[in-house]
């Protein structure tokens, strides 16, 4: 009894600490349980075979690419106006804004025209003073032909009269000539005595002495080379008349033409029409301001159909070929799905093209080493109001398709020791059964098969190669702290 009113008198004492002890113990108590009931719940589950079901579908095989949205048609519209002898054309009127929709040939900016106004003043009155400058150039040849025409007649009129008097004197002159000449030679002879009496007779008779012929024949030589140069004077003049002639007319004709075709063709450009149908989606130029000839203008893009620009990688390209068809989402549509097909696929790498390309090089340089892209188009089929220029799009090439076909997990295929692929059948009292199937084709996670007697429904055996632990231990957490 002393014992009992000890220990009555402890626990009395010492309340708190036992309830709090009683607690401790049912909780470890419960933990054990749990544990050991969780315990045999996976060792059961894990004697249990991993099943799937035979399921009659549809199966693709493609090949998953990224890329972005593009316009069906996209151009960068510039202007050559302000040509020669214009800098900087100022910027009249802009018809639309960014945004806006506009159709093919639509008039969008409006330069000023004054300047090609005056420009072509300027060519006019540059071209009337060529033209009569040119006219007064061949005008004076021709005088100068005249001039030496005239001048040539009159030579050659010179030129008889001397030869007439030379031909009518010189029986006298040679005769005077030849005593002179034998006198010369023997002084004593009587010849020197028949040229004194003979000179002085014909300078008597006629008029002349040797030294007065000799001198007309040096005067005839001299019309002679005269009239020689003025008829080349006159046919060098008459060739300088036809070229300058056709410089006339080539500078007429195509020169000054060019000039002022170039001046109306500039003018004509001061209105900038839009190249397509579309909506502007950039516009550089602002009214008021000078435009530079070559730079844009305005971008617009045709929306009417949309393109998904992507590139691949160097092992997908080869199985993709234009006419594939595809399978488009967004982010902004959810788990819509777009038709679409492969309108286009490149035959050289993004690197190759950069090589010669400075800016293609700086945007593939993000590329993964070592391994080659590929640029592809997919045409989208049907357009949405959704979708804008510019959206990231996720599209499944389709390689190749089966519909309506008997498929299981890639799991579910075994082989045996020959390597022959089989499924293991489990009927409704769990026996298993090894039906040979012929595998078809494979997509990211089912697999084709043929095989006698399969049917949709069945259930067939799963091979899970990483199973799960059954020691509950290894999904308790211990800590440990220094």
């Amino acid at each position: 009894m002393k014992v009992l009113k000890k220990i009555g008198g402890f626990l009395k004492k010492h309340l708190k600490l036992v309830i709090i002890l009683a607690v401790i113990l049912a909780i470890v108590g419960l933990i054990v349980h749990n544990a050991n009931s969780a315990k045999k719940a996976m060792e059961e589950a894990a004697n249990e075979p991993v099943t799937s079901e035979i399921k009659k579908m549809d199966l693709q095989k493609s090949v998953a690419v990224t890329g972005s949205l593009t316009a069906n048609d996209k151009a960068t519209v510039t202007s050559t106006i302000g040509g020669t002898g214009i800098t900087g054309v100022k910027v009249s009127k802009v018809n639309y804004k960014e945004g806006d929709y506009v159709e093919a040939g639509t008039v969008v900016v409006e330069f000023d025209g004054d300047d090609y106004e005056r420009k072509l003043a300027e060519l006019n009155a540059q071209n009337n003073i060529d033209n009569k400058v040119s006219l007064k150039d061949i005008a004076d040849l021709q005088q100068k032909i005249l001039d030496a025409q005239k001048d040539l007649e009159n030579t050659q009129a010179d030129i008889v009269k001397k030869q007439e008097w030379l031909d009518k004197n010189e029986k006298y002159y040679r005769d005077i000539k030849d005593a002179f000449e034998n006198g010369q030679k023997d002084p004593y002879s009587d010849e020197t005595e028949r040229y004194l009496e003979q000179s002085a007779i014909v300078q008597e008779r006629y008029g002349f002495t040797i030294d007065s012929y000799e001198a007309k024949q040096d005067e005839l030589k001299t019309l002679k080379d005269k009239a020689k140069t003025l008829q080349d004077t006159i046919t060098n003049t008459q060739q300088s008349i036809e070229i300058a002639q056709l410089k006339q007319n080539f500078a007429q004709t195509y020169t000054q033409v060019d000039a002022k075709d170039d001046v109306y063709e500039s003018m004509e450009k001061t209105h900038v029409s839009a190249p397509i149908s579309g909506y502007i989606i950039t516009m550089n130029v602002e009214e008021g301001n000078n435009y530079t000839q070559g730079n844009t203008v305005f971008t617009i893009a045709d929306t009417s159909g949309f393109v998904v620009a992507a590139t691949v990688n160097e092992y997908d390209v080869a199985n993709i070929a234009t006419g594939l068809p595809a399978k488009i989402k967004f982010e902004a549509t959810g788990d819509e799905e777009f038709d679409g097909e492969v309108t286009f696929v490149s035959v050289a790498s993004e690197g190759s093209i950069s090589e010669s390309n400075p800016q293609a090089q700086a945007a593939a340089a993000g590329t993964s080493a070592g391994v080659a892209n590929y640029k592809i188009k997919i045409q989208l089929k049907n357009n949405d109001d959704r979708l804008r220029v510019g959206m990231t799009a996720k599209a499944s090439v389709v390689l190749d398709s089966v519909d309506n076909v008997l498929a299981v997990p890639y799991d579910c295929i075994q082989q045996d020791d020959k390597g022959k692929d089989f499924v293991a059948v489990i009927d409704k009292d769990g026996n298993k059964k090894n039906v040979y199937v012929t595998v078809g084709l494979e997509s990211d996670y089912y697999v084709e098969i043929k095989g006698d007697g399969l049917k949709e429904g069945m259930t067939v055996e799963a091979i899970v190669k990483d199973a799960p632990s059954t020691d509950i231990m290894d999904y308790m957490e211990i800590s440990t702290e220094e």
